[in-house]
This record gives structure tokens, C-alpha cells and sequence, in this order.
């Protein structure tokens, strides 16, 4: 039996999770969880990426606690967009800021059209405009004149500066290369013209490698402190946790959308190319790569970020208790366009909420009424993933009959049901640590021991039961969208 560890870096908290195939099921044990908050230094909100490091190592040391000397693999997702530089000696030369620092693209967009031209950038790399894409965050460094550009010598992703951490040599996987606004979705390859028009160095691209390739083996030191023999190959999966997320849906056909629940709510569905035309433009769509380089084709929703937040104001951490309360909150019609710049990082979630309730319904509505307020943002979430939905589908002439909620906001009721409700389909939900899962499969698949996406999709099945959501309330949520379209902002990306 081969054992495997995946390690989830997410913007509120980290797993490490041990998990190998039996009985052509996933067995999955969550080891170790850990929070990765920013830190603040120097003024800056910065990510200690050193600190997520020595969790890691910490989860290598329970593993072996527990389950002996023996592991063939790990392999590490995480989000999007945020990368480090590597300097001539190999060196990491500047920790990330926090992406909420980053609250428009306005800043950045006459660069883009100046040079490039934004339709003409799109054509080309296919993905979105938001506030921290990894080309934006470039272009502030360039702009600012950042020392870290002068020689840079390689970019890493996040899930690739932690392989480069274990003992990996430094590399991209593929699915936040065409994630980072200077690929070429069309050639597969670093865009030269893009990095040129924007004087990105040549020196910065790294090699590339797909999900499922072994990029190198764990340190050698690493693995003794740890209590484990080696070698322990080092098996990316896709890099981008949306992308592994969405390898782990419960389903054999192709008539099915996802939504990765999580900070941020991910919406998409698998294509065989990438989907670049007039309405993928103007509705801000994005492409990058699926396991086993097929396409993902999605739009980024603001997800839990808007509970999460209001928890926080409220000091208030059990996210249960917040699902009863916003069942027992009597029904409302009031509306936010959940991705409006004024809910990418407010003072206080609740005030912004409540404020946004008044202006356009005239409501006055308590920032400390707990249901009242989640309500709100949950049912604003749901209405917006049908507008989204709509449009994905359109853009890309596709038909489903089905949605996937999974990760960990799947866990939550009320919003699977909202969801439901609100797009006029079935959702189905049961696989809650989805990237984890999609990372264990991609590593069985480098470790030779399932053979294509059909195989890992069938343990997916076969290990996860499904829970149903049908739709409910028709005119009620037909009222509730109506609403939504009231009150949209054109300008929300």
C-alpha cells in the first residue's frame, strides 16, 4: 500500500491530510491543521511562508508518529495569482503582500491598454482582470521599480515554492502558469511579446511541468527529522487548488458545473479548450489548466469571504450556529452585488452590508443582526452564481443539468440550498476537502496507480456519497433575482 500527503495551503488555514486507495476507495486522514493569517511587517501584510514551511514539516513528523518510516509521495495546492522571486543564489527575495491590499485594477489598466491593450491581452492569455492577478502584481513592482525585478532568476507559485522548499527543483506547474496573465493559451507557452511589452525579464520564467509529474524528492535532512525513509518523491498536482479541486467531482459525464466553495466562491465547468471570445470578455471570464490538460473554464465569485468577515467583526467563530441563525432570520429581498469593490475589504463587513441594504432599498437593517445579515450575503451569493452561470454557459455553448458544490463551504446548508434555489438545478454536495482529495488522486496517478481522469473520478464515486439539493421556491427566488439585477454594479469584476 502506497501512502501519500497532501498538503492544502488556503487563505485561512492549511491541512496536511494522509490518504492512499483501498478497495478501489480514498481513505483520507486529516493530520494536522494550521492557520496562514497574514503577519504584519514593516506597515506591509505579508504572508510568512516560512512559518507555513515548518508546519508542513510538522505534519511530516505526526505522519510518521503514526503511521511508521513509510510514505511514497506529497505534494502540495494552493490558491492563485501570489508568487515569490528567486534570486541568482536560489533565494526567495520578498514574502507576498496580502492580496485584499490590492482593491482595484484601475491602477493598473491604463498600463495594460497604454501597452498592450486589454482586448488584444486577453485574445492572448484568456483570464480575467482582478485586483491581485499575478501579471498585475508584476506590473505594480515594475511600475514602483522593486528591486527584486532588477535580476530576477525564476517565478514560483505558491504549491511550487513549497515543493522548492521540501527539495524540488524550482519549477511552474501548469495551471497557474496559464493562470498568470502573461501565458499564451493559444501556443501553450510564455507569452515573449506580453513580457516584453511590459519589460517582464525572460530570466523570470521558470521551467513548467503538468500535475502528476515528480519534480523532486524531499530532503534528504527533512526526512530524518521527520522519522521517514526516502526517497519521497515530490508529485505536484495541479498547482492551483481550484484546478485539483475540480478533478474531485462525483461524475463520469460532462453536463455538470462546479462551484469551489470556499473564501472565494469558484465557478466553472471542464472544456476542452480554452473559451475566449466576445462574451468571455466582457464578463471577465478565465481560463487555465484542468488535470490532465484539459481547460477549466470559471469566473471568481466572492464566497464565505463575506461571512468570514462579519465573524470577525462579531468575534464569532462557529460557523453551525451561524447557519441556524440565518434558517431562523424571517425571508428578505434585499440584495448586494457580492463582487463590489465596497466588500473586497471594508472596515467592518457587517456596516458595509447594511449600508449597501440601505442605499439601494431603503432598509434599515442592524450590523449586528446575525441572521439578518448572513442572509443577505448568502442569498446575494446565490443569486449571483446564476448570473454567472448563465453567462459561462453561454460563452462557451455548453448545457447542463446539474451543480457541483464542493470544499469546504459545501459543509453549509443553507447556501447549497440557496444555490439550488436560485440557479433552478440540482446541487449536489459530499466531497468537503476537495483539493485535498484531487491532490491524493493526482498523486495515485503519478505513483502509477490510477490511469486516467475516468479511474480517479470513478474513486471519487465510490468513496464520497452524494447529498442532493433539489430546487425549490421558483417565484420567490425569481423575485429575489430580479432584485439582484436592480442593484448590480457594471464595475464589479
Amino acid at each position: 500500500m502506497k501512502r501519500h500527503i497532501a498538503v492544502d495551503i488556503g487563505s485561512e488555514s492549511g491541512r496536511v491530510i494522509a490518504g492512499w486507495l483501498e478497495d478501489g476507495r480514498l481513505v483520507t486522514d486529516v493530520l494536522y491543521r494550521f492557520k496562514t493569517q497574514f503577519v504584519q511587517m514593516r506597515r506591509r501584510s505579508v504572508r510568512n511562508f516560512y512559518r507555513y514551511h515548518e508546519e508542513i514539516l510538522k505534519g511530516l513528523r505526526l505522519y510518521a508518529e503514526k503511521y511508521g518510516p513509510e510514505l511514497a509521495s506529497i505534494g502540495v495546492d494552493a490558491w492563485g495569482a501570489d508568487f515569490v522571486l528567486l534570486d541568482r543564489a536560489g533565494d526567495i527575495m520578498k514574502l507576498p503582500q496580502s492580496y485584499r491590499t490590492f482593491t482595484g485594477v484601475e491602477d493598473v489598466l491604463d498600463i495594460i491598454e497604454r501597452k498592450f491593450g486589454l482586448r488584444a491581452l486577453y485574445d492572448i492569455n484568456g483570464n480575467q482582470r482582478q485586483p491581485s492577478d499575478t501579471l498585475n502584481q508584476l506590473l505594480r513592482l515594475i511600475r514602483d521599480g522593486h528591486p527584486s525585478l532588477d535580476d530576477p532568476r525564476g517565478i514560483l507559485f505558491v504549491s511550487d515554492m513549497f515543493h522548492y522548499l521540501l527539495g524540488a527543483e524550482p519549477c511552474c506547474e501548469h495551471s497557474l502558469a496559464s493562470y498568470s496573465g502573461f501565458w499564451n493559451q493559444r501556443e501553450n507557452r510564455w507569452d515573449a511579446d506580453i513580457m516584453r511589452a511590459f519589460g517582464i525579464p525572460d530570466s523570470l520564467c521558470s521551467k513548467v511541468v503538468y500535475a502528476g509529474d515528480t519534480v523532486g524528492y524531499v530532503d534528504e535532512k527533512i526526512l530524518r527529522d521527520a522519522g521517514i525513509e526516502g526517497p519521497v518523491a515530490i508529485i505536484t498536482p495541479c498547482a492551483h487548488d481550484t484546478s485539483t479541486a475540480a478533478l474531485a467531482i462525483a461524475d463520469l459525464g460532462s453536463d455538470w458545473a462546479f462551484v469551489s466553495s470556499g473564501t472565494w466562491s469558484l465557478m466553472g465547468f471542464e472544456t476542452d479548450a480554452p473559451v475566449i471570445n466576445d462574451i468571455s470578455f466582457r464578463y471577465n471570464f478565465s481560463n487555465s489548466t484542468m488535470p490532465l490538460r484539459t481547460n477549466m473554464f470559471k469566473k471568481n465569485i466572492t464566497g464565505t469571504w463575506l461571512v468570514q468577515q462579519c465573524c470577525e467583526a462579531w468575534r464569532m467563530n462557529d460557523y453551525n450556529a451561524i447557519v441556524d441563525l440565518t434558517e431562523a432570520s424571517p425571508d428578505n429581498d434585499w440584495i448586494i452585488d457580492v463582487n463590489a469593490a465596497e466588500f473586497y475589504a471594508p472596515d467592518s463587513m457587517p456596516r458595509a452590508i447594511a449600508a449597501s441594504v440601505k442605499r439601494d432599498f431603503g432598509a434599515d437593517v442592524d450590523p449586528d443582526d446575525k441572521g439578518t445579515i448572513c442572509r443577505i450575503a448568502f442569498q446575494s451569493m446565490a443569486v449571483k452564481y446564476r448570473y454567472y452561470l448563465e453567462r459561462l454557459l453561454k460563452a462557451a455553448d455548453k448545457r447542463i443539468s446539474k451543480l457541483y458544490i464542493i470544499s469546504g463551504g459545501s459543509r453549509n446548508r443553507v447556501i447549497n440550498q440557496f444555490a439550488a434555489n436560485a440557479c433552478r438545478i440540482p446541487v449536489s454536495t459530499g466531497v468537503y476537502e476537495a483539493s485535498s482529495v484531487g491532490n491524493l488522486l493526482l498523486q495515485a496517478y503519478g505513483c502509477s496507480e490510477l490511469r486516467d481522469k475516468p479511474a480517479m473520478r470513478q474513486v471519487v464515486i465510490d468513496t464520497f456519497p452524494q447529498t442532493v439539493f433539489e430546487p425549490r421556491d421558483a417565484e420567490l427566488w425569481e423575485k429575489k433575482y430580479r432584485a439582484y439585477e436592480s442593484v448590480a454594479q457594471p464595475n464589479a469584476w
